[in-house]
């Protein structure tokens, strides 16, 4: 029982709140809000239990579906914080993101004016980018736009 005590405090220690522990990966509400959104509805994971028996029975139960709970409910916050943009750091790399994002610099690795997803979002703004350069002038971006140009129709999108 103290096994199953410890692991769960364990467990627990290991949710963090932190914007440290995180890096953007897209757009979407800062870290706060989305922090704050998805603890509102991660209760909403939780599992009930009925138990009937001894009562080291009913408290080994008990302690197992709060276990389980706090597994569902980081699973939830992980899952929903990555829906709202941001993804849990790699170890040790979460300052250098959180002071990269307070510092104005694109949330990696997209960059501010790049959409996350798909590479076709980013192959528009990428060929929109090029094809105004192209019309000012610039023989690089004319070769840009053109072979972006191409992809993208292979992929069935007309980029003009």
């Amino acid at each position: 029982m103290f096994v199953a005590l410890g692991a769960t405090a364990l467990l627990c220690g290991c949710q963090t709140s932190n914007q440290a522990d995180y890096m953007q990966i897209g757009y979407g509400p800062s870290f706060d809000v989305a922090h704050a959104q998805c603890e509102m509805q991660k209760g909403s994971v939780d599992q009930g239990y009925i138990a009937i028996g001894s009562p080291g029975f009913v408290a080994g139960a008990g302690l197992g579906d709060a276990l389980g709970n706090a597994i569902a409910e980081d699973q939830y916050m992980n899952n929903s914080l990555i829906v709202s943009g941001w993804k849990r750091a790699p170890h040790g790399k979460g300052a250098a993101a959180a002071s990269a994002v307070a510092t104005g610099a694109p949330p990696t690795p997209y960059g501010v004016a790049r959409a996350p997803g798909s590479w076709i979002n980013t192959a528009l703004l990428d060929w929109s980018d090029a094809n105004k350069k192209c019309g000012a002038g610039d023989k690089v971006s004319c070769a840009t736009r053109a072979k972006l140009g191409g992809q993208l129709r292979a992929a069935g999108f007309n980029p003009s």
